[in-house]
């Protein structure tokens, strides 16, 4: 969970272990919070959507200190590039993820998409 976002629904919850499990799977740091309190801020982090209890925005978290040196250029290009990358992890592991730009965080819905 990102830090500052409310609690998890129970579907919201089974779907946080399974993204997280993908997340691990691909190589990927989740976002920890106690890390976070010391500056360490990079890693897949979930937040939870005020308009729908059973999905989760899965958001790229960068660490600031870490992109202050990136060049100017790089920097408005590798958060949109992170969001797409995580789309296609999940839409890999078959993850029911809504319709969107892919350079925005995907909101991921269930495991499967319904009938499939």
């Amino acid at each position: 969970m990102l830090e500052g976002e409310e609690g998890l629904s129970a579907e919201q919850e089974e779907l946080a272990r399974a993204v997280m499990e993908v997340v691990l799977l691909a190589g990927l740091a989740p976002y920890n919070v106690e890390a976070a309190v010391d500056g360490e801020v990079t890693g897949v982090g979930l937040a939870p959507v005020p308009y729908n209890r059973r999905a989760l925005r899965v958001k790229w978290q960068q660490d600031p200190a870490a992109a202050r040196h990136l060049p100017a250029e790089l920097s408005g290009i590798q958060q949109p590039a992170m969001h797409r990358a995580l789309h296609t992890i999940l839409s890999a592991h078959r993850f029911w993820i809504e319709d969107a730009p892919l350079s925005q965080a995907p909101l991921g819905r269930a495991r499967t998409r319904p009938g499939h």
